[in-house]
C-alpha cells in the first residue's frame, strides 16, 4: 500500500480506534485481569466507616457475599470523628417531640442552604436511605438518639444525635458476626477495568505485609474511602483556602477513591465548595466538640471586636469567612441567657458550659462583669467590640434585623436574633478545622458513579465523603454522616437490580 497522507492518516487512526475501543476508558491506566483473583464476592466495599458499613448491612439483608478494605486498623473513619448528628426528616421521633416535617421540607432546605447547587434526585433518594438507616439502628439494633436537635440550615429540628462511636461499634459487630469480612491495614490501590464486559470487576490492593491481593466483584464495587482533608496537595488544587484549616477528618482521607475513579474517566461535583468547620477551640487541638453559641444568638468578631459575617447562616460558611482572618481565629460573644438557654437545649454543650457556674474560670472561655473586661481578658479591642454590640442591640430591639449583615434569625429559618445584654459575658475563641471535603465524585440516585459525559461508570457506585452533590455550596449539620449511610444502602441495593 503506497503510504500517502491520506492513507497514513487513516492508518492511525484506525490504530488508535481500536486500541480505545478494547481498552474503554482510553484514558486511564488500566491493569490487566489478573492470572488469578484472590477473593471474589458479589460486592467490594472500600473503606469501613459509616458508607462503607451501611453498605454492608445492606448486602447482608440482600443476602449478597461482601468484603471490606480498609487501609486504617480501625473501622469508623471520619464518622467515628463527627459529632454525631444524623438528619433525617419525618420520623417517629420528631413525631413524638411534635416536630411537625417532610422530605418536601427537607428538600426545600437542602437546595436553600446549597444555594441550589445540589441535585434534587440526589435528595431524594437521600430521605428514602436516610429513613431506612435510622429504622435498622433505633428499631432493629435498638439504639435511640438521645435527643433531636436543629442545626445550621435547619427550619425544624431533625438532627438525630447519636454517640457516633456506639452506633459504628454497633454496625461493625453486626456486619463481621453476619459474614462480612474487613481487611484493615489493606490500601485499595487501582480499581480493573474488564474491556471485554466494558465494567469494573475488581481492585486491586496492598495488604500489611506488602503483599498485592485482586479481589473480583460480580455485582459492583462500591467505593467509601472518605474525602481528601489530609491530601494537602489536592486541597491546593481544588481550594486553597482550606490548606489554613487545621485537619480533623480521619487519618486515611487521603483522596484515594476519587483517584481512582477519576483514572477511569469519573466526573467531579462541588470542589469548589469544600468547607471547613466553624467552631473549634484552637488552644485544645484534643478537644473534638464544637460550639456554635451563635445558632443561640452569640456573635462572632474578629481581633478588632466587629463582626465579619451573619452568624445565622451555616457554619461552613463561616468558616471560611473566619479563615480570610488572622490565624483562623474568631471570637464567639455571648451573654448570660444565651449560655442557660444553651445548656438546656444541648446536653452536649451543658457537659463544658457548666464548668463556668458561679464565675469559674477555664482556659478555654473568657468571662467578666462587663463587655470591656472580657474584651480585655481576651485580647481583642474593647471599644471595638462594645461599639459592635451596642449597634447590634439598637438593630435587633428595633428593627428585629441586623443592618450590617442582615440578620433576623439564631439559625437559617429558625428562632429570632436576640440583643446582648445580661452579663456575665463570654468570649469563645474558635478556629475551623477540615473534617470532611463535602465533594467528589459525581453520582446519580443509585449511587453509580458518572463519567464526564454523565453517564454510569458500569458496576462502579460510591458513597459518602467521597461523593459530591448532596450538600452543594453549604452545608446542613447532619446530612455528611446521613448521606454517607444512606447511600451505602441505596448503592448496594442497586448493584442488585
Amino acid at each position: 500500500m503506497k503510504l500517502s497522507k491520506r492513507n497514513f492518516l487513516k492508518f492511525n487512526l484506525l490504530a488508535f480506534t481500536t486500541s480505545a475501543t478494547a481498552s474503554l476508558p482510553t484514558f486511564a491506566r488500566l491493569h490487566d485481569e489478573p492470572q488469578k483473583w484472590t477473593g471474589v464476592y458479589d460486592v467490594v466495599i472500600v473503606g469501613a466507616g459509616g458508607a462503607g458499613l451501611a453498605g454492608a448491612v445492606e448486602a447482608i439483608k440482600l443476602g449478597l457475599s461482601a468484603i471490606i478494605v480498609e487501609k486504617m486498623p480501625f473501622s469508623g473513619g471520619s464518622s467515628a470523628l463527627c459529632g454525631g448528628s444524623f438528619t433525617v426528616p419525618q420520623t417517629s421521633f420528631q413525631q413524638a417531640a411534635g416536630i411537625t416535617d417532610s422530605p418536601e421540607k427537607f428538600i426545600e432546605d437542602m437546595l436553600k442552604v446549597g444555594k441550589g447547587k445540589n441535585d434534587p434526585e440526589l435528595l431524594k433518594s437521600y430521605v428514602v436511605g436516610a429513613q431506612k438507616q435510622l429504622k435498622f439502628i433505633t428499631e432493629e439494633r435498638g439504639i435511640k438518639p438521645y435527643e433531636v436537635a436543629v442545626f445550621a440550615g435547619m427550619s425544624v429540628p431533625r438532627a438525630h444525635n447519636f454517640k457516633p462511636s456506639e452506633v459504628l461499634i454497633d454496625m461493625t459487630k453486626y456486619v463481621t458476626t453476619n459474614g462480612v469480612k474487613i481487611m484493615y491495614n489493606t490500601t485499595a490501590q487501582r480499581l480493573i477495568w474488564n474491556a471485554k464486559a466494558k465494567v469494573v470487576e475488581g481492585v486491586e490492593c496492598l495488604t500489611k505485609d506488602n503483599k498485592t491481593i485482586f479481589l473480583k466483584a460480580k455485582k459492583g464495587i462500591l467505593l467509601a474511602s472518605g474525602g481528601f482533608a489530609r491530601n494537602k496537595k489536592l486541597l491546593e488544587k481544588y481550594n486553597p483556602l482550606m490548606v489554613a484549616a487545621d485537619p480533623e477528618g480521619g487519618m486515611g482521607n487521603t483522596g484515594d477513591g476519587l483517584l481512582m475513579a477519576q483514572e477511569l474517566g469519573a466526573d467531579t461535583r462541588d470542589m469548589m465548595y469544600i468547607k471547613g468547620t466553624h467552631g473549634y477551640r484552637p488552644s485544645e487541638p484534643k478537644f473534638t466538640t464544637t460550639f456554635h453559641g451563635y445558632y443561640g444568638g452569640g456573635i462572632l468578631v474578629d481581633k478588632n471586636g466587629h463582626r465579619f459575617a451573619n452568624e445565622e447562616q451555616s457554619y461552613k460558611l463561616l468558616a471560611d469567612e473566619s479563615l480570610k482572618l488572622p490565624n483562623g481565629i474568631s471570637y464567639l460573644v455571648f451573654d448570660e441567657p444565651i449560655r442557660q438557654s444553651r445548656m438546656k437545649s444541648r446536653a452536649v454543650e451543658k457537659a463544658y458550659l457548666s464548668q463556668l457556674n458561679n464565675g469559674k474560670s477555664v482556659p478555654w472561655c473568657f468571662e467578666a462583669s462587663s463587655l470591656e473586661e472580657v474584651a480585655k481578658k481576651a485580647g481583642i479591642d474593647p471599644k471595638g467590640l462594645v461599639n459592635t454590640v451596642k449597634k447590634y442591640n439598637k438593630d435587633i430591639e428595633t428593627s428585629g434585623k441586623d443592618s450590617v449583615f442582615g440578620r433576623t434569625q439564631l439559625s437559617a429559618g429558625y428562632g429570632k436574633a436576640v440583643p446582648l445584654k445580661t452579663g456575665p459575658f463570654y468570649i469563645y475563641p474558635v478556629k475551623p478545622r477540615l473534617i470532611a471535603t463535602y465533594c467528589g465524585l459525581s453520582i446519580n440516585g443509585k449511587g453509580e458513579v458518572l463519567n464526564v459525559f454523565g453517564e454510569p461508570i458500569p458496576h462502579l457506585y460510591a458513597a459518602g465523603e467521597v461523593t459530591g452533590g448532596v450538600h452543594g455550596a453549604a452545608y446542613m449539620s447532619g446530612t455528611a454522616w446521613g448521606k454517607a449511610m444512606a447511600f451505602g444502602r441505596i448503592a448496594v441495593e442497586n448493584m442488585n437490580k
